[in-house]
């Protein structure tokens, strides 16, 4: 999960006007945060200190390499280009960058490589590597400031090269908008982080099928955040969470919970199953669940190793996967496959908060505690 919600972007730029202006139109319209530095001397030190904070660089042609430098384009852009390549060679990431300038093209242009791929169509269009703070480009029927377009390029450049933005932002923007909603900053951190290192590999290469599988872990850590906010909220009961067994939370009773039909004679049940409902009775006569996800849930706990609660060690819960996966070339496909249903498991606890917001009422509606053993 990424640390800024919004793209950082690294801005040399030395005018206070352009660098007042600039940075609420470039949040507004793209979700940009500009960040500007009056010199390179100030922005490499900045690079130096947090250089996987920024996600592209931001240049203006005529600024000032050190502090108590002139204004010129020449010094400036023939000195900061190496440093950027320096720079990215050493932390192993390139950071796209861009000019945005006022100078005249015959100024600038023999100052600028012709190196940066990400940005190539852009010198087809207008025949020059940089974009002009005054200067306006046409597209189809429409006419855009060129400081504009430059702006929806850096998101839409960045986002392409950048997993992680694609996952948040683009393939699944729903789902981890659904998190942000949730409001709990252990959803949007631990499950946000957790179900990022589920799906990027489904749609990046890079993972090995054993890393991968190693995996399953995250999908047990996020439903046990997710209970938490459930119980938290009302809808689970409170026995769900094992308070002296440091609050661990026990999966397999919160599917049933949630997804079960509730026996109507525990004679007829055994194990945990029958120890649960024996303490806690639905108020409700269907499950919470839609079929769908009662499913996947159940589903879900079992390969995770639900049956013990989840802080247990990692050689229990892994008993039932080590017998499982010999036997299909040790595929990723079913952690996959789960990781998908926990997309829409949680777009489904958003919903269902939206329309039980309030915990008391929840509790009362929800589940009556029978025996308090906890």
């Amino acid at each position: 999960m990424r640390k800024y919600e919004n793209i950082q972007v690294l801005w040399v730029e030395d005018d206070p006007k352009i660098t007042e202006a600039y940075p609420r139109e470039a949040e507004m319209f793209e979700e940009l945060e500009l960040h500007p530095f009056p010199c390179w001397e100030d922005a490499e030190a900045e690079l130096e200190r947090d250089y996987d904070r920024w996600d592209a660089i931001l240049l203006d042609a005529k600024c000032r390499y050190r502090k108590n430098d002139a204004d010129k384009a020449e010094k400036f852009l023939s000195h900061v280009f190496p440093r950027i390549q320096s720079l990215a060679n050493r932390k192993g990431r390139v950071l796209p960058w861009y000019v945005l300038s006022g100078q005249g093209e015959d100024d600038i242009r023999d100052l600028i490589p012709d190196v940066n791929d990400w940005d190539a169509d852009w010198e087809k269009l207008v025949n020059r590597r940089f974009y002009s703070k005054n200067g306006k480009v046409i597209l189809g029927n429409k006419e855009e400031h060129e400081r504009r377009f430059l702006f929806h390029r850096i998101r839409t450049q960045v986002i392409r090269y950048d997993h992680d933005l694609q996952i948040e932002k683009n393939l699944y923007a729903d789902v981890f908008k659904s998190l942000d909603n949730l409001e709990l900053a252990t959803l949007t951190t631990e499950v946000g982080g957790s179900l990022m290192l589920l799906l990027e590999p489904i749609h990046f290469q890079g993972t090995s099928n054993d890393d991968y599988n190693r995996r399953y872990v995250e999908l047990r850590k996020a439903l046990e955040h997710i209970f938490r906010l459930l119980v938290s909220k009302g809808v689970l009961p409170p026995n769900i969470v094992a308070k002296n067994k440091k609050d661990s939370v026990n999966l397999s009773w919160s599917s049933l919970f949630l997804g079960s039909k509730q026996p109507e004679n525990l004679e007829k049940v055994e194990g945990g199953e029958r120890s649960f409902w024996g303490e806690v009775k639905r108020n409700t006569n269907s499950p919470l669940l839609p079929r769908q996800l009662a499913g996947w849930l159940q589903a879900a706990v079992f390969q995770t190793g639900g049956a013990v609660h989840t802080s247990t060690k990692k050689g229990e819960d892994s008993i039932s996967l080590e017998k499982y996966l010999p036997q299909v070339g040790n595929s990723p496909y079913m952690l996959r496959s789960l990781s998908l249903g926990l997309c829409d498991f949680i777009l489904w606890c958003d919903n269902f908060l939206k329309e039980n917001p309030n915990e008391e009422t929840n509790a009362r509606n929800f589940w009556t505690l029978t025996r308090e053993k906890f």
